[in-house]
């Protein structure tokens, strides 16, 4: 009896043993690699965003902008602008290298060239600012991971700018981005050629005009706006810092704001192809992967389908 006892005893333990590590095999996990690509594609973008904010909400103080003195942002972080070359219509943005900027902590250094190659003013519409990013360096100060940008791309002023009207919640700033191969290079050396062409929404939020923000905000919707192999609204291609190519497509814009951060999107719809593998992101969602109802989303949900496989998903943290 004893013995049968043991038996049925070592039997049960079999069995939960399996099971377990059956949980474990049918836990997803996003491959390392697909993940840090999407960490990539997402810093790059954020901290792109962060330069663009910078130089539009600064340069109408300047004679590209007409000498406005109106502005909606508070005073740059670590940055002073060189105009000695003003009368050729080029500003210079040098970062220090040292300030902690917020949302999240990080330094940046380096520089960025601004130069207004068409219209007489950057408020007027169809004007272009061309950027040259010259060893422009973010690095985050929570792990000390860095990405360093290298290359040029443009924006185009697609409605003009007013900022009066702007700050009246009456109109809106529209802008079309392109870049050709900006050089991305990370803190261990690896490196990424990014492409880019979208269209870029600015609207100003008054303070409570959001139940739960107090403060006033500039929301920011982005949408692809290129086609690539008969797939439309593309945000962004190249190759990867594994060597591998990609592109990403906006299947809904991509919705972010000054309030919860650039990085910390709270809506929208990606999908990332990776050397043909899939991955699709929803943006702005809850600890369980629903839509988020607060004011700052949780995170994302990633689905994808290993090859040989079934659909998978995982909510993610921003």
């Amino acid at each position: 009896m004893k013995s049968i006892i043991k038996l049925f005893g070592l039997a049960l333990l079999a069995i939960t043993l399996i099971t377990s590590c059956k949980k474990k095999e049918e836990t997803p996990v996003l491959d390392e690699k697909t993940k840090q690509f999407n960490q990539d594609a997402n810093d790059i973008k954020a901290e792109s965003d962060n330069a663009d904010n910078d130089i539009n909400s600064s340069i109408n103080n300047s004679s590209l902008g007409g000498r406005l003195s109106v502005s909606y942002s508070s005073p740059l972080c670590g940055v002073t602008i060189d105009s000695s070359q003003i009368a050729n219509k080029i500003l210079f943005y040098n970062f220090d290298g040292v300030t902690p900027c917020f949302s999240p902590s990080r330094t940046r250094s380096g520089q960025i060239k601004v130069e207004l190659i068409n219209g007489t003013t950057w408020l007027s519409a169809g004007s272009v600012l061309k950027l040259t990013y010259i060893n422009f360096k973010v690095t985050r100060l929570s792990n000390n991971k860095s990405i360093t940008f290298n290359g040029e791309k443009t924006l185009k002023n697609m409605n003009g700018i007013n900022w009066f009207t702007f700050l009246l919640t009456t109109s809106e700033f529209k802008f079309q981005e392109r870049a050709n191969n900006i050089q991305i290079t990370f803190d261990n050396n690896e490196q990424a050629t990014w492409n880019l062409a979208r269209i870029t929404t600015w609207n100003y939020v008054p303070a409570n005009a959001t139940p739960g923000i107090t403060y006033a905000y500039v929301k920011f919707t982005a949408s692809g706006d290129t086609a690539i192999n008969g797939v439309s609204n593309i945000d962004s291609w190249g190759i990867n810092r594994f060597n591998l190519p990609f592109y990403t497509e906006f299947q809904s814009p991509w919705i972010s704001n000054t309030y919860c951060g650039f990085w910390r999107p709270t809506s929208g719809s990606i999908k990332h192809q990776i050397a043909g593998s899939n991955l699709t992101l929803q943006l702005g969602v809850d600890q369980s992967g629903n839509t988020s109802t607060l004011s700052c989303a949780y995170g994302y949900k990633a689905t994808w389908t290993p090859q040989g496989g079934s659909s998978q998903s995982i909510v993610l943290s921003y």
